[in-house]
């Protein structure tokens, strides 16, 4: 078949330059059970594509398992067609994604079957039965002592109060190693004010808990200073509030967290939560591995939604604590396992290449019922489309979605993954070495994640079915016109930028990943101006093709169901494209005061850039010195 440009997209095999034709019935064809073509026992087998490399040779295409080794002559666009495989699903499944992908297949399902039998034969893709095989194998037990429990808070008192009276009315409190409340408060009164409210907690709780305030962090960053001269400027860098002045530091919060807990497990709570396990109806049994994409649900208040959650009887300190640290092994046979090939329908090889029985639980999530706690309502463009069509059913449609902040964002089932993204509450397995958080600025929670798989590349993420209340004291409206979809920077862009760089091969060892990030960051604090710049073109580029893309998927699968979504979708969709078409400044980025001169914005990424590569080769020292110090 061709095109009409004329390109042929015969989608064919080639042979080899020297090799005998292969016998196409004989590997792949319509009826043999053994490749999944036909009515046979393999039929239903998942199978994702490995990532390919190509090399062009005479006559054809090599194509190069990454990770397999394996190898296949082709025609060029068979490697063109593989980068839509790369989810587990049936061969059959494969190929009618791939004539919807192709009008110039002409809709041949048996053909494009029959070739991608002959590149799973090849060994260029990896069946969801291996890495069941491998994860239901038995693994080392894992004791979990007692955690240790955090609030992080800044200049909210009244919301500090209100999460203390619910962890003394909800928690089992006893269960807990430590209480703590990090004071990332910039008024005094306002640290005063959480000051006597811990005591007035403690009064009453059977923990106690130690208010971490300037005073105390001050003086926790003094002594590590002393105990690491050569490393001063780095904990500087991490932990102290004067580099980051007038910026929102939650990153720094969370790194006093991890400083406090190295060698525990750790509970971390946003101040405006309550401390209450909901269930939500609809809630399903058992496991799903998928890439954390979460599901949504819009209320029109705080009434509707506390009529369709029913409360647990155990608090979220207790059920985080259920399976953070856990192995992968140990995970599935407290769901009910073991691990089924079904549970991998649609998950992506990419993510779970590294899966194996003792893969650590290092991260656990909750959902979040109230406030979404985002910046704004952008990420109602990357809901899936079962999550659109409730939310267009809901009374006021797609207006009263954007403009509420009443909704549930989370899993319909427990839920492994790889990404950690931002959860109200969340589990962290310090007893590993987990990454520093990026001091300030927004995104810190991706940009975590990011690094967290990049030196841990086993490790996994597990968000719970269940959700914790959200409300902010302060009332909270979105905006009904809906927010810019459209990528701008951040911290999302560097944890792209770092994880491109990311070992292929699991047995690169943490030290070694380790100073591949510094490295990598010391790359970046070292580019010219000019080329600050056209890396930034070049990823911001990237993010937007994706976000595009995203819309026009949405589009496809939702745009008929109402007119306001297919406007929403294609104003953005057309704000993608003119980003795109637009030539990225330095001074673009956010949070930069308009009239910045660019060469500023230069030096200030240069020194960040300079400042957390110094951290991130003092982190195992600080990691140390705090462990001595706290304990």
């Amino acid at each position: 078949m061709s095109d009409d440009s004329g390109i042929s997209y015969s989608f064919q095999m080639n042979t080899p330059p020297g090799q005998p034709a292969p016998a196409a019935e004989a590997q792949a064809g319509g009826g043999d059970a053994r490749n999944g073509t036909g009515d046979g026992n393999d039929g239903a087998a998942l199978y994702a594509a490995d990532d390919i490399e190509t090399l062009s040779v005479a006559g054809g295409t090599l194509l190069i398992g990454k990770s397999t080794g394996a190898q296949l002559f082709s025609q060029p666009e068979v490697a063109t067609v593989l980068q839509y495989c790369t989810v587990f699903r049936t061969l059959r499944d494969h190929a009618k994604t791939l004539v919807a992908a192709f009008p110039q297949l002409g809709g041949n399902v048996d053909d494009a079957l029959r070739v991608l039998g002959l590149v799973r034969d090849a060994g260029l893709m990896v069946s969801a039965n291996a890495l069941c095989e491998r994860v239901n194998k038995e693994s080392a037990q894992q004791d979990l002592d007692r955690s240790k429990a955090f609030i992080i808070t800044c200049d909210r008192p009244e919301a500090v109060q209100r999460l203390l009276e619910s962890l003394l009315h909800k928690a089992k409190l006893a269960t807990q190693k430590q209480l703590y409340l990090i004071d990332d408060s910039r008024q005094v009164d306002n640290a005063r004010a959480n000051a006597e409210a811990v005591e007035r907690f403690n009064l009453q709780s059977p923990a106690s808990m130690q208010y971490f305030g300037p005073e105390q962090q001050a003086e926790l960053i003094a002594q590590l200073g002393k105990a690491l001269p050569d490393d001063s400027e780095a904990v500087r860098f991490l932990f102290s509030p004067q580099p980051w002045q007038g910026q929102k530091t939650y990153g720094r919060a969370r790194n006093l967290c991890l400083l406090l807990s190295v060698g525990e497990r750790c509970i971390v709570m946003d101040d405006d939560v309550l401390c209450m396990a909901l269930a939500r109806e609809g809630s399903e049994p058992g496991m799903a591995v998928a890439d954390g994409m979460r599901e949504a649900e819009f209320y029109a208040g705080m009434v509707d939604w506390q009529q369709r959650f029913t409360p647990q009887d155990f608090d979220p300190l207790v059920g985080h604590g259920r399976f953070l640290g856990l192995s992968a092994a140990q995970l599935v046979r407290a769901l009910g396992g073991p691990l089924q090939p079904e549970q991998l329908a649609g998950a992506s090889l990419a993510l779970f290449r590294d899966l194996h029985a003792d893969a650590p639980v290092l991260v656990t999530q909750s959902g979040t019922v109230g406030d979404p706690g985002t910046v704004n309502n952008a990420w109602v463009a990357n809901l899936g489309a079962s999550s659109v069509r409730s939310m267009l059913a809901r009374p006021g449609g797609l207006a009263e979605a954007l403009a509420t902040r009443h909704c549930w964002l989370g899993q319909a089932r427990t839920t492994v993954s790889k990404r950690a993204v931002m959860s109200q509450v969340t589990g962290l397995d310090n007893r590993a070495a987990l990454p520093p958080y990026f001091p300030a600025l927004r995104g810190e929670d991706q940009l975590f994640g990011a690094m967290l798989d990049f030196l841990i590349p086993d490790s996994l993420v597990v968000e719970y079915a269940w959700a914790v209340p959200h409300l902010p004291v302060e009332e909270r409206r979105g905006n009904p016109e809906g927010d810019s979809v459209v990528p701008r920077g951040g911290l999302q862009l560097l944890g792209a930028y770092l994880a491109a760089i990311k070992p292929q091969d699991a047995g690169v060892s943490y030290e070694t990943r380790l100073q591949l990030l510094a490295a990598r960051l010391d790359t970046l604090a070292q580019l010219s101006t000019a080329s600050l710049v056209a890396q930034l073109r070049a990823s911001l580029t990237r993010a937007q093709g994706f976000a595009l893309q995203t819309i026009n998927d949405r589009l496809a699968e939702t745009g008929a169901l109402d007119s306001a979504w297919t406007a929403y979708l294609e104003k953005n969709a057309k704000a993608c494209i003119q980003a795109l078409q637009h030539s990225a400044q330095l001074t673009d980025l956010p949070d930069v005061v308009p009239g910045t001169p660019e060469e500023t914005v230069a030096t200030t990424i240069r020194q960040r850039a300079a400042g957390f590569a110094a951290a991130l080769r003092a982190w195992p020292r600080i990691r140390a010195a705090a462990h001595l110090q706290v304990n």
